[in-house]
């Protein structure tokens, strides 16, 4: 059973949303079992459930099973949107290993997304309203930033402020779904409902950014990909962008990537060495720290305790990390 290696003293809570989630996906049909967990089996950090614990603890919640499927719920989707995620760019492998798509065929893998959200949502079911209503806008949102990530596919007229706009609705809103209903159910009054909102989003939105620098720079075993995927795929991101600023010779470089439906690896490979030599990653890095400055600075409401400090600490993970 995988957890992550970020359990921050939460092992026992994160290692009950494994089982949770093995529990939920068991299925008469034994392909939507199979596919289901080979998805779940990939593991990941499992920020989400890190942080809804974290937060529901630090706020004096106690109830570890109503939290846990919480966390479960949200995870769920998350896993379910990566299904559908891999069919739309036809991805062949994720976290090193073959995709549902790959591995179990188009219709098997629509069938398995289709699945585990509808197992999320029963799941979430049994909460309060606002919890539901919170984790559905979440998804919304994501549905939103899906459609205006792909309307600028192959374009090169994509700005940074549409990026972080996409980033925010794809990956930060679940993240700050998941800080405001543990909030919520720890009984937190508003205001620390919606710090801990703008928590999530900008730890959210410094993750994305990291995870877009590192496919320029990371290391392929440790990060499970090829660098240079969002070029091939057509997509712009913070650091593809910013390197577009300091010289023509990287524009028009990246600007031919994006816009070929099959780019050569050898085109790839000089982009995300051009990238590299602008300053763009380091420029991209400063982006993703002040996301994490702003991040830390929406726990000052919260009272002292392991947790809290666990949370800044997950933050400065966040931004360092190379994997």
């Amino acid at each position: 059973m995988s957890t992550s290696p970020w359990d921050f003293g939460i092992k026992s809570e994160l290692d009950l949303v494994e089982r949770r989630l093995r529990d939920v996906v068991k299925s008469d049909e034994k392909v939507l079992t199979e596919a289901s967990l080979h998805v779940i089996d990939a593991g990941g950090k499992r920020l989400r459930p890190t942080v809804t614990v974290l937060v529901y603890k630090s706020l004096g919640g106690t109830d570890i099973e109503r939290i846990v499927s919480a966390a479960a719920g949200l995870e769920l989707i998350h896993s379910a949107t990566l299904v559908h995620d891999d069919i739309n760019d036809g991805g062949l492998t994720r976290r090193g290993r073959e995709t549902v798509y790959k591995k179990y065929g188009l219709h098997d893998a629509i069938v398995t997304g289709d699945f585990l959200f509808v197992k999320a949502f029963q799941m979430s079911g049994v909460f309060e309203q606002l919890v539901i209503n919170t984790t559905a806008d979440a998804c919304a949102k994501l549905a939103e930033g899906e459609v205006l990530q792909n309307r600028f596919r192959h374009r090169d007229d994509l700005t940074v402020d549409t990026y972080i706009d996409i980033m925010n609705r794809k990956t930060a809103y679940f993240m700050r779904a998941g800080a405001m209903v543990a909030a919520y159910l720890a009984k937190a009054d508003s205001m620390v409902v919606d710090n801990m909102g703008k928590f999530g989003s900008d730890l959210g939105i410094a993750f994305q950014i990291v995870d877009d620098v590192l496919d320029f720079i990371g290391d392929s075993d440790r990060v499970g990909k090829q660098v240079g995927v969002d070029l091939r795929e057509g997509h712009l991101t913070l650091p593809s962008l910013l390197a577009m600023k300091q010289t023509e010779a990287a524009k028009a470089a990246i600007v031919k990537v994006i816009r070929s439906e099959k780019p050569s690896p050898d085109s790839i490979r000089a982009c995300v060495e051009l990238v590299r030599s602008t300053g763009a990653i380091e420029k991209a890095r400063g982006m993703a720290e002040y996301y994490g400055i702003e991040a830390i600075g929406h726990l000052g409401c919260l009272p002292k305790s392991s947790e809290g400090d666990a949370l800044r600490d997950l933050v400065k993970k966040v931004l360092e990390r190379d994997a």
